[in-house]
């Protein structure tokens, strides 16, 4: 089985998921029902978007999502102990997971516990998933310009292609 990528903005309401969104797109951004493209050193990268996570929204996965799994999706999710199955979700349709967990978010008034919280972060490094900590008090262009690189690379790496990259 083909495995595919979740890449995944992990904090409280309030925390900077949408800004991380809104500053990837170079624009206001809404879960819509196709596929977009990212455009990262001028190729072009069809994802699916879900803006507000399925907690947030009090909903499942399964109903945002198209019937076809997506082979990248970039979603948000709520930081709550409910979260893992979200993430299992993911894991039980192959999906690799890279997560940047908004800690402290935007209007955190301090960190979370990096490793004690609900598992949460346990959990994801124990399924493989790649795991960065940002800051989102922080401009959001520093941790956007660390998601197109790990998107491009995965993009280029699937498709066998290869590019000179614009430093």
């Amino acid at each position: 089985m083909e495995r595919k990528l979740v890449i995944a903005i992990l904090g409280n309401q309030g925390s900077g998921k949408t800004t991380t969104w809104e500053t990837l797109f170079g624009r206001k951004v809404h879960t819509g029902k196709n596929l977009r493209n990212i455009e990262i050193q001028g190729i072009k990268i069809p994802v699916f978007l879900i803006n507000e996570s399925a907690l947030e929204r009090k909903t499942k996965l399964e109903y945002i999502l198209p019937e076809k799994d997506p082979e990248i999706v970039i979603s948000s999710f709520l930081y709550h102990k409910e979260v893992i199955k979200n993430f299992d979700y993911f894991i039980k349709r192959n999906y690799n997971i890279y997560v940047q967990w908004l800690n402290p978010g935007y209007n955190d008034s301090n960190d979370k516990a990096l490793f004690y919280n609900d598992g949460i972060i346990n959990y994801l490094l124990g399924h493989g998933a790649v795991v960065s900590v940002k800051n989102a008090k922080n401009n959001p262009k520093y941790r956007v310009e660390e998601i197109k690189n790990y998107l491009l690379s995965y993009f280029l790496t699937k498709n066998n292609l290869n590019i000179s990259l614009k430093l």
